[in-house]
């Protein structure tokens, strides 16, 4: 169901500002004289976009499936406004930021205050949440507090993955072959349709996608940053009633990368470090020895089930998650001073039942409950090696963390929409969590550099032998309870504009420090908490050919949950803690408009201030003034997309995109300089798309991404021993591509 362009909300703008125009103007069931209608669920009912009285945004499955070189999971927020997703390690994970609100630890014990889903599935281990999209039918984006009716509370916002499902109907599919420089290869293609009429139906989706890296070792040679990723999709629906479906899904990724492709060089006089001189790096080199490994495999299964019971209608959403990563670092420089290798396996189980009223009623209602279970086991080994392989000063270490986590949620949740008259309506949510964790922590490493010895370079965290001391134990468990809820009032003020009023508290659980290294690092942290205040407004104009939408914010957020950055042992260390208080306030501005039928224009501003207060590290300097990390000041968008019909059917579409982003920290501490920082920049891309009518429907298109070749950094921390360290993003990117519909 597809509801009138005229009543949707303030982000639409966005979904459409994400989507190229060429594939949103594809749609035969748009007007070709008004900009598209967009379809979601971020109120967990089918309604167009518009009539969303908050900020959400979608992107659409054909702009994610014309997108070339692969669209990724974190290119789904490059359009929207106050929000940045940059993907510092292949494919791995984005680093997720919506208004200000992520998370920059690494940990595998950590919650994000955005929420990644898949098909309304919370998926909790960060490194599960990267890849390519494919077969998909949008991605959703809500911003600011999710505290009703999402599965699991975040104070940021969340993000739905949705794929396209099996439907009655004669079989189709499609095939997409696309290659580029740095050898970049993806094959992604999908089949279903009907299997028995009016009782089964089926649908398989994949994706194989692989390029090497950019950068390039100049000490063995080989490229840094290669990747290959593989998944696959299979689903089954079968209308077991005239009232009743249920749809089957399986889901396997496997991805092979080397981890985050850094730079690290000397920073001291004449670029040397304080164990000697170091190699000069271009800006497409890397030095440094060992080797970096990465392998994830995620494989799920869930059921959906949806009863329709005449005026109300009944889901139940049931999954388990398998996700395991094995991860070695390199030691990032000619000399020896850390590595790294891990072994994380996370099981979860959900499952979510809602039971909700008709939409065109005086009073709307969905109420639901949410259970989770997650078990983490963790291995993570560090060390430098002894002198034999280049360790400085003679000095070796070694240390091992072993793991156990289990979080278990419960969530009790309802909203309700009262339409009080035809222009005046209110809504009310409500969430009640309860969320335990329960952690077996301990870390031994060895207390006499002397004693130190490892059989073999390759496989050093195996072959260690020598004393072990306990550094650091936790054995704790925690539990914490809380209501949080969202107020909305809106009002229509002509059938041309909507304003909009929202209140939401979010909430986001406490956790446990899984990066200690000593005893004095393990500790519990507490939940963060935030209230968020919106006013928005939505319109459409001149016969749906104009949107302007634009809302301001204010939140004002307790105990924040940030991460520090320090070096123990050669290692780089990440922990979290909590900030006193801060405040975020900002503006959104989305204009999109079709002054000619085949031309669209889209364009979109975030403006955002945020700000720590009593804010300190331990014993440390106090950092209170100091902004959240990864939150750029300004993020703006503009694009256009023109499509020239030619005889018989055939049409040629191009497309512009530019994106500015101003300077973000990466760490909330060392911002009394810039070095831990990335300076403002632009990127842009664009594309020629030559499409053939009739049998064949084909596209054959080509693409340019980084047009001007930025350079810039996607992460930086600080390190001793006059040593600076970097991830870059990617360089200039081309490549055709060629897609058939059958």
């Amino acid at each position: 169901m597809t509801l009138p362009l005229r009543r949707q909300p303030l982000a639409l703008l966005i979904a459409t500002t994400l989507l190229p125009i060429h594939a949103a103007l594809a749609d035969d069931t748009d007007k070709p004289d008004a900009l598209p209608t967009v379809t979601v669920t971020a109120q967990k009912r089918e309604e167009s976009l518009q009539d969303v009285a908050a900020a959400v945004s979608a992107v659409s499955g054909k702009s994610i499936e014309q997108t070339g070189g692969g669209f990724t999971a974190g290119k789904a927020l490059q359009d929207v406004p106050n929000a940045i997703a940059p993907e510092f390690a292949g494919n791995q994970r984005p680093r997720w930021y919506i208004r200000g609100m992520g998370s920059g630890d690494m940990a595998s014990t950590t919650v994000y205050p955005v929420g990644i889903y898949v098909d309304d599935t919370y998926i909790s281990p960060h490194i599960a949440t990267g890849g390519p999209l494919y077969d998909l039918e949008r991605v959703e984006i809500l911003r600011g507090p999710q505290g009703t009716l999402w599965g699991k509370n975040t104070t940021g916002g969340a993000i739905n993955f949705v794929s396209r499902k099996p439907q009655f109907e004669e079989g189709n599919g499609y095939f997409k072959l696309d290659a580029g420089n740095y050898d970049s290869r993806l094959y992604e293609g999908a089949y279903g349709g009907t299997l028995v009429d009016d009782r089964l139906a089926a649908r398989v989706a994949f994706v194989d996608q692989s390029k090497d890296g950019q950068l390039k070792n100049i000490v063995d040679g080989h490229t840094v940053g290669d990747v290959h990723d593989q998944a696959v999709r299979a689903q089954i629906l079968a209308r077991l009633s005239d009232d009743l479906d249920a749809t089957l899904q399986i889901r396997s990724r496997d991805y092979k990368g080397q981890g985050i492709a850094t730079r690290a060089w000397g920073a001291g006089p004449g670029g040397t470090t304080l164990f000697g001189p170091a190699p000069a790096l271009k800006d497409d080199e890397a030095a440094f020895t060992g080797k970096g490994e990465d392998r994830i495999e995620h494989n799920g299964v869930q059921l959906n089930l949806h009863w329709d019971l005449g005026e109300l209608a009944l889901d139940s959403i049931t999954a388990f998650d398998d996700i395991q990563e094995k991860a070695q670092g390199p030691n990032m420089g000619i000399y020896e001073f850390g590595r790294s290798w891990g072994d994380d396996h996370w099981r979860q189980v959900s499952q979510e039942l809602r039971l909700s009223s008709a939409r065109n009623q005086p009073v709307s209602w969905i109420v639901g409950t949410h259970l989770f279970h997650e078990s983490l086991d963790s291995t993570s080994s560090s060390a430098i090696l002894p002198t034999a392989y280049n360790a400085p000063f003679g000095v070796a270490s070694y240390g091992r963390t072993d793991l156990d986590q289990s979080t278990t949620s419960y969530a009790l949740f309802g909203s309700s929409t009262w339409q009080a008259s035809d222009d005046l309506s209110f809504t009310l949510g409500l969430r009640w969590t309860r969320e335990t964790k329960d952690i077996d922590l301990n870390r031994v490493a060895s207390p006499d550099a002397a004693d130190v010895s490892f059989a073999s370079s390759n496989r050093w965290w195996k072959t260690y032998t020598g004393t072990l001391a306990t550094v650091a134990t936790q054995d704790e468990k925690r539990t914490w309870n809380k209501l949080t809820y969202d107020f909305t009032p809106e009002y229509q003020l002509n059938d041309n504009a909507r304003v909009y009023f929202r209140y939401a508290k979010g909430f986001r659980s406490g956790g446990f420090n899984g990066g200690a290294t000593v005893q004095a690092e393990t500790s519990v942290v507490a939940p963060e908490n935030v209230d968020a205040y919106e006013l928005g407004i939505k319109s459409e104009w001149f016969d749906e050919r104009l949107i302007a939408n634009a809302n301001v914010f204010y939140y004002d957020y307790a105990d924040i949950q940030v991460n520090t950055v320090s070096v123990s042992n050669g290692q780089v260390v990440s922990l979290l803690t909590n900030s006193g208080a801060g405040v975020i306030r900002g503006a959104e501005f989305e204009l999109q408009a079709l002054p000619l039928q085949n031309l669209q224009l889209r364009g979109s501003l975030g403006l955002l201030h945020t700000e720590l207060k009593d804010f300190s590290s331990p014993g440390g300097p106090d950092y209170s003034g100091n902004r959240i990390a990864r939150s750029p000041e300004r993020t703006l968008s503009v694009g256009a997309s023109y499509r020239i019909p030619l005889e018989g059917g055939d049409a040629v579409t191009l497309d512009n995109s530019w994106r500015y982003q101003s300077r973000i920290y990466f760490l909330p501490t060392a911002q009394e300089d810039h070095s831990v920082s990335q300076g403002g920049y632009t990127l842009g891309n664009a594309s020629l798309t030559y499409h053939f009518a009739g049998k064949q429907d084909l596209d054959l298109s080509a693409y340019v991404n980084n047009l001007t070749d930025k350079r810039y950094k996607t992460d930086s921390v600080p390190l001793p021993f006059d040593i600076a360290w970097d991830a870059r993003g990617d360089r200039r990117t081309y490549g055709v591509s060629v897609t058939t519909h059958f």
